[in-house]
């Protein structure tokens, strides 16, 4: 549970910071 915790985190940061960078990059 807890690893699937973990990775879980990981993939929304990294989401997150995908969709900022779109965000930026769109004018």
């Amino acid at each position: 549970n807890l690893c699937r915790c973990t990775g879980y985190d990981k993939i929304v940061r990294a989401v997150k910071a995908t969709a900022k960078e779109l965000r930026k990059k769109t004018p």
